[in-house]
């Protein structure tokens, strides 16, 4: 029996397998070997394998002919597309879009954004923009690179661990042995959350705002430093700029303040700034913060870390990625940024020379506002992504998919998106293909193939080569070949290579294999890192209605609900005791659940886990996004 090294498909840890290969995969284990998962793997990960044999892999090629998908040849099926493309085109080059999921290797997020440019658009984007982009954009502002500085490999060596908008046990459940280390060791952890999870419940500190006010939050901890003293003064004057528009910014956000609204006692909130004062203390984050605050959140919160010297030497920033691959796909996929870096003649020319076509150096659009903003987009391939379940606002999502000229799916299942296209693309899985990922700590590695896939499923890669050939541009689909190209146009990953990458044992992160950057300067212009101050948002009032992670599910369900025992099902709406007595809704009552972008009943769970004023649903309810907005 053959044993086939790979990446789990599922969340940002990025685990290490090994698959089990008699022709078919027999079973799946996870790799001791590897770096960071270090032989563990969660229940999700122990099945992912399973949906490979789903009954309702698309196999061949489809074309919508009167509402039916009709089954049609591969050569038919690329001809059609690109012949619509370039009748589409007279309305202008970015009247089309490419848009791809971050379960996508590098290489293939790498091809999909060069064929785009090909075409001459830069509407690219990625599944990365509506969960951590906001993270990647405060981080590459303020100290350089929008990624985690820190690896999680760090949690148990540290004093102090915050976690904030995210629980480990139920989103990255491996990295829960760190915390388990850590807290033997004398750990403090911290989470900010405003309900009780799985992580909170072993938390040393749990405080719990109400939703969209974190940023009163950090300014006020920022604030009452400042006044104590309790600030790393040195490492303020010698490493960084902005802080005495900082300092002057936060200096109205009291301790009385912030308890007014945040509903956190001041007491607690002094508490917290006295403990992350002191040196080694991670500030990690997940998506209850960027979804919720937004990219103004994560500023507030960096600011915590460089007023207390906690980056670099002593501490570090961790970003709890949902997805394997989504640092990647947000590294090399943005729509006003080349993957060689700003969008510029001057990097257009070094794109010429390497990929033998200029690409245009006007900004695109992002999938949001592809999707949710009015524009002239007619045209749209969406390679691994499911933007009519994942998307919020899907009653708008949806007005806007069934309006196009062309809709194109890349994808192993027929997702409710390929429902509505024009053409479905079968795409192969995980195991079927090979490529690199990026994990949530800049960690590399390769997926090695362990099978063939199905029928005339193909890989991406391989896709993306024909349709480029149907443009007359040559593109090379080996993933090993892609990689060295990509590594030549990307700083970001250029001093990787091959060999360390498919070692699961070797420290392959990127820039430069550091495991904590920042130790003696940051990666911006002049080496310092900088303060943004900003503003509490205004918090609306009413019932907050905040998303949530199920261990047992994954994103949109269209992987996890293919796996025997795992299956899609509806969710409650949770909601706290004192609402159900205020509103007079019993347990269990089905309910009208109305918002800005619309309306859907839910059935009501009456739970403790939520504060006041506070409703929950998990996020992988396909029904959710219709009142998200």
């Amino acid at each position: 029996m053959e044993i086939v090294k790979s990446i789990c498909p599922f969340c940002g840890v990025g685990c290490g397998v090994e698959l089990y290969v008699d022709s078919s995969i027999v079973r799946l284990s996870p790799s001791k070997e590897h770096i960071l998962s270090k032989g563990h793997l969660c229940g999700k990960g122990t099945l992912s394998f399973e949906p490979v044999y789903s009954w309702d892999r698309v196999t061949y090629p489809l074309k919508k002919i009167k509402g039916e998908h009709i089954r049609i040849s591969w050569e038919e099926a690329i001809n059609d597309i690109v012949n619509k493309i370039k009748e589409i085109i007279q309305y202008g080059k970015d009247s089309i879009a490419f848009y791809g999921g971050c379960q996508n290797t590098l290489e293939e997020n790498y091809l999909m954004q060069k064929l785009a440019r090909a075409i001459g658009t830069n509407n690219v984007d990625s599944c990365a923009r509506v969960c951590h982009e906001p993270s990647a954009m405060a981080l590459k502002e303020m100290v350089g690179i929008g990624a985690s500085s820190i690896s999680a490999e760090m949690i148990p060596k540290m004093k102090v661990v915050v976690i904030t908008g995210e629980s480990v046990t139920e989103s990255h459940p491996v990295l829960s042995q760190y915390l388990t280390e850590a807290k033997i060791k004398g750990t403090k952890i911290v989470v900010i959350d405003p309900r009780i999870n799985g992580t909170s419940k072993f938390a040393d500190v749990h405080l719990r705002p109400k939703p969209g006010t974190d940023i009163a939050l950090f300014n006020a901890v920022g604030n009452y430093l400042i006044e104590n003293s309790l600030i790393d003064e040195k490492f303020i004057k010698e490493r960084t700029v902005g802080f005495n528009e900082y300092a002057k910014g936060v200096s109205k956000y009291t301790l009385d303040y912030a308890e007014k609204i945040t509903g956190i006692l001041k007491e607690d909130i002094e508490n917290f700034a006295k403990l992350i004062s002191q040196k080694g203390v991670i500030f990690a984050w997940g998506l209850g913060l960027t979804q919720s605050s937004g990219v103004d959140g994560v500023r507030s919160y960096i600011d915590l870390a460089l007023l207390t010297g906690n980056i670099g030497k002593y501490g570090g920033l961790l970003v709890f990625r949902g997805q394997t691959n989504v640092q990647g796909a947000g590294d090399i996929v943005k729509p006003n940024v080349f993957p060689n870096g700003a969008m510029n003649e001057e990097n257009a020319q070094k794109l010429l020379k390497i990929w033998k076509f200029k690409p245009p150096t006007n900004p695109g659009l992002s999938v949001t506002n592809a999707l949710l903003r009015d524009n002239k987009i007619r045209a749209i391939i969406f390679m691994g992504y499911n933007p009519l379940i994942s998307m919020p606002n899907r009653e708008k999502v949806e007005r806007k998919l069934r309006s196009l000229d062309l809709l194109v799916v890349i994808d192993p299942f027929m997702t409710e998106t390929a429902k509505i296209a024009d053409y479905v693309l079968p795409a192969a899985l995980w195991v079927e293909k090979e490529g690199s990922v990026a994990n949530l700590d800049r960690l590399v590695k390769w997926r090695f193939k362990a099978i063939d896939p199905p029928g005339e499923a193909k890989p991406d890669y391989e896709i993306l080569k024909e349709l480029a050939e149907g443009f007359g541009y040559s593109f090379n689909s080996d993933p090993k070949e892609v990689f060295e190209e990509m590594k030549k146009v990307s700083p970001t990953y250029s001093n990787l290579s091959l060999d360390e990458i498919m070692d699961y044992s070797s420290n392959s992160r990127y820039p430069n294999h550091e495991v904590s950057l920042y130790e003696e300067k940051f990666n911006t212009e002049d080496g310092k890192a900088r303060f943004i101050f900003r503003e509490q948002h205004e918090v609306k009032n009413g019932m907050i209605l905040i998303t949530v992670r199920n261990v047992t599910r994954y994103n949109t369900d269209v992987v996890t609900g293919r796996i025997p025992g795992f299956g899609e099902y509806s969710t409650p709406i949770y909601i706290s005791s004192d609402d159900a007595t205020e509103l007079k809704i019993r347990d269990s009552e089905e309910v009208s659940v109305i918002s800005n972008c619309g309306k859907m009943n839910f059935k009501v769970k009456i739970s403790n886990e939520v504060p006041k004023g506070v409703a929950m649903m998990y996020m992988h309810d396909p029904k959710v996004n219709y009142v998200v907005c």
